[in-house]
């Protein structure tokens, strides 16, 4: 591609929507059906974090309660100690 600059993701670089700091008390249900309760710490159109003592397992889907917006799936990409990250499987628009 003659005059084309190809752009590369930088080492360790994951390009992902602007997140908003929030912290917001809910609930999150798991696979098994189990009401977990977590704060999200911060928030996107395509995940959050959150903050939980519940130990959430990796690839698990889950429900996400968002009060006064909804329930949303999500499914855990990570989790660290006591926070974990979702991603959601459908893009999110909260106010």
């Amino acid at each position: 591609m003659k005059g084309a600059v190809a752009k590369m993701r930088e080492r360790g670089h994951i390009k992902r929507s602007p997140r908003v700091d929030t912290r917001i008390e809910t609930f999150v249900t798991d696979s098994d059906g189990n009401r977990i309760s977590v704060v999200v710490i911060d928030l996107s159109r395509d995940g959050c974090r959150l903050e939980t003592p519940a130990m959430l397992r990796i690839g698990e889907k889950v429900q996400i309660e968002v009060p006064k917006h909804g329930t949303f799936a999500a499914q855990i990409r990570w989790a660290l100690g006591n926070e974990a990250g979702a991603v959601f499987l459908e893009p999110v628009f909260v106010d």
